[in-house]
């Protein structure tokens, strides 16, 4: 079976996923997002802290 890679950005660690720390207002609401472009993850990281 192959791996799939994700990633999220963000600047924070954590151990779990929690979606009470999310935020509503994104495109497809409160989620955790992921994708499989690392560059796109370093972005989102990058605009969070913005």
């Amino acid at each position: 079976m192959d791996k799939l890679m994700l990633y999220h950005g963000t600047d924070c660690l954590f151990e779990c996923i929690d979606l009470n720390a999310s935020k509503d207002k994104r495109d497809f609401g409160r989620g955790f997002y992921t994708t499989t472009i690392s560059a796109q993850a370093e972005s989102w990281a990058h605009n969070m802290r913005n």
